[in-house]
């Protein structure tokens, strides 16, 4: 029997009626893939990972963490710059990804507060300074005593050259008038290794990433940069307390493409308001000592991001960082 052209057109029709429409497909079949700027074993990387199965539950479709390390976090941003403005598309950007890396360079790759499109700012973690476990100090105050004694002889590890650990360290050398050689990693993860195996001596990293470290006896966290002491970890004084002006940590962010349409980032903003609103996901990350951000907009995520510039940028020059 022939098919006629009309019976064509009407099986076309009916057919177009069982498929989803590419809204639909792209809603809730093709992953949203998270860039992170370090590779796993860090603060950046943990949280990420954390974020990314509570937002595959909340939107109902798959989210996949990439990881793209290099440049002290900026090797993630500069691809960033590229990456098609579909939606699909997500980067979280820590302190180093979104403000020290970028203003530690002579000549920034990108401008954080105007190159991409905030989403949203999720959360903020202080740093606090630790040692190998085999170091003859017990406090912050005895390390250094220690250090100023070996001037040269002693160093530490950190996740990459412009990073927001090495400027804490760098700020906390400068304060505490001590000669510690840094030493760049990849990453926190390798950084951390060689801590714990006496390649190197100290480390400046969130409270939540060397805990476990600490617990375990092979590492010992001296004191904090936060504020005032994490409820997490009460026993350990900050810096203020033992007489240094430091106050430093990371932070993470959400972005998206700069120039990706505002109907596709709103849906992702109210996600991650929700699921840093419930209090199942604040009371995980305080066990890690991070502090979440509820109803973060596109707008203050930005100003955070001008503001810690602000705020950056003296010190860097003081310091005399220029990569």
């Amino acid at each position: 029997m022939t098919t006629t052209r009309r019976q064509i057109l009407q099986s076309g029709a009916i057919a177009a009626l069982t498929l989803p429409s590419l809204d639909a497909m792209s809603s809730s079949d093709i992953p949203l893939k998270i860039a992170v700027g370090f590779p796993p074993g860090g603060s950046g990387d943990l949280f990420a990972r954390i974020l990314a199965e509570a937002l595959q539950n909340e939107l109902s479709r798959p989210v996949v963490v990439e990881n793209k390390p290099g440049g002290g976090g900026m090797t993630v941003a500069i691809g960033f710059l590229r990456a098609p403005k579909d939606g699909t598309q997500l980067m979280l950007a820590t302190g180093s990804t979104a403000i020290s890396a970028p203003i530690s360079r002579a000549k920034p790759p990108y401008n954080p507060v105007e190159n991409f499109q905030w989403i949203g700012l999720l959360s903020n973690a202080p740093f606090v300074i630790a040692v190998n476990a085999s170091l003859p100090v017990t406090d912050l105050k005895s390390f250094v005593a220690y250090a100023k004694a070996r001037p040269g002889k002693l160093s530490y590890g950190h996740a990459g050259l412009g990073t927001t650990v090495h400027l804490a360290a760098e700020l906390f050398k400068e304060q505490a008038g001590i000669d510690i050689v840094d030493v760049p990693y990849a990453g926190s993860g390798p950084a951390i290794t060689d801590v714990i195996a006496g390649n190197v001596h100290m480390i400046v990293e969130t409270t939540g990433t060397l805990m476990q470290y600490h617990k375990s006896g092979r590492m010992r966290i001296l004191a904090s940069m936060a504020t005032e002491r994490e409820k997490i970890a009460p026993e350990f004084p900050t810096a203020r307390e033992l007489g240094l002006d430091l106050i430093a940590g990371t932070c993470n962010l959400m972005a998206a493409p700069l120039g990706t349409p505002l109907n596709l980032i709103e849906p992702i903003n109210k996600a991650l308001n929700r699921i840093m609103d419930r209090p199942a996901m604040q009371e995980r990350l305080a066990q890690l000592g991070i502090q979440p951000i509820t109803q973060s907009t596109p707008d203050s995520a930005r100003a955070y991001v001008t503001a810690e510039i602000a705020r950056w940028t003296p010190i860097v020059k003081k310091l005399g960082i220029a990569l």
